[in-house]
């Protein structure tokens, strides 16, 4: 008695859409589809030598900076460096040379980095310095070629950083009366702040006469020679940058009237503590009667390791791009360091890459 009532329900829900379909007409217009295209460009890095200061640039191989200082010049005179009475005479006397330890700083100088560099890691470098001797004898021979010898106390100073090293005089080697001797040491490896210190330290035994004078002058010009640095705290202000174009292959795209809208994505990797403004150019020669293009496009460029932005453009702006030869990206701006004073650490290798994706926003069909 309920068997009929099911199949009575499927004819009835069958019959519905044949009613609607013959109430309405069936539309005849094709569809209209959206579709995404990504065309990527090569990467455009801001390198590292674009935030470095003056006095400071990559090596040869691009694995350590270069940092160029001053020369520290050092003079003073006998009676500065020996307290002794028979270095103290304002006319010059023969006598013995007095047995004596040169006075705290009186042969020091310090060694600044480059302005803006505030802190270095150093790998590697020497302390090369001459020393002219017009003291009347010779400090670490005052015997010639006989014992006891004398001592020339070296030691560098930068921070905690600290390395004392000490040159004998020997019965062929000294510093001699008159004339000018180049020695070197190495220098120690660490974290160094803005500036070098150098102290030398004269121990002296008693030894022969000699003609002895309180204006007696010696002099020392100290060099930090071949000094690599491995990492380094610079200061960074409005420091401007410009990168080479990149291409964009968008030669063979030939449906810019389907174009409805278009973006610049883009992925930044920024390994330094470095922010600022960067302007996106889209350029493109004139061909085919139309105009050149070029499109710029700010964003912003975070202190942090990576960042992604999109930079929204125009129907117009999109259409104007497609089909086009020659079609390239660039990058220019300015950063500024975010540690403190504006400081930024940085690396010989390491550099700001932007990749960056052209997206383009079809409608096909209708």
């Amino acid at each position: 008695m309920f068997s009929s009532s099911p199949r009575r329900v499927r004819r009835a829900a069958l019959m519905f859409p044949l009613a609607l379909a013959a109430a309405c007409d069936l539309p005849t217009d094709p569809p209209i589809l959206e579709q995404t295209w990504m065309v990527p460009a090569d990467s455009v890095t801001v390198g590292v030598s674009n935030l470095l200061p003056a006095g400071v640039a990559l090596n040869g191989g691009g694995t350590a900076f270069v940092v160029t200082t001053p020369n520290a010049n050092i003079s003073t005179t006998l009676g500065a460096v020996c307290g002794q009475p028979a270095c103290q005479s304002g006319v010059t006397v023969n006598a013995p040379v007095p047995a004596f330890t040169s006075s705290a700083g009186a042969l020091s100088s310090t060694i600044s980095f480059p302005s803006g560099v505030n802190g270095a890691t150093v790998s590697g470098g020497s302390l090369a310095f001459s020393v002219t001797n017009n003291l009347g004898f010779d400090p670490l021979r005052p015997n010639g070629a006989v014992a006891p010898f004398g001592r020339l106390i070296i030691t560098v100073t930068s921070g905690t950083v600290t390395r004392t090293d000490t040159i004998t005089g020997t019965a062929v080697s000294g510093l001699a009366n008159g004339a000018t001797s180049n020695l070197s040491v190495t220098l120690p490896t660490g974290t160094y702040t803005n500036a070098v210190t150098i102290g030398l330290s004269l121990v002296v035994p008693a030894g022969g006469n000699a003609n002895l004078n309180a204006n007696n002058q010696i002099s020392v010009a100290a060099t930090l020679s071949n000094l690599a640095v491995t990492q380094a705290t610079v200061a960074v202000t409005n420091r401007p940058f410009t990168t080479a174009p990149s291409s964009f292959d968008l030669d063979d795209i030939d449906f810019a009237d389907e174009v409805q809208s278009g973006g610049i994505l883009l992925d930044i990797a920024n390994p330094f503590t470095a922010a600022g403004t960067m302007n996106v150019v889209l350029a493109a020669p004139a061909q085919g009667g139309q105009p050149a293009v070029n499109l710029v496009k700010a964003v912003n460029v975070l202190a942090q390791p990576t960042s992604t932005s999109t930079i929204t453009l125009t129907q117009a702006e999109a259409r104007s791009l497609v089909g086009k030869t020659g079609v390239t990206v660039s990058t220019n701006g300015t950063v500024n360091g975010t540690g403190a004073g504006n400081t930024v650490s940085v690396s010989p290798t390491a550099r700001i890459t932007v990749r960056s994706q052209l997206q383009l926003v079809l409608h096909v069909g209708g």
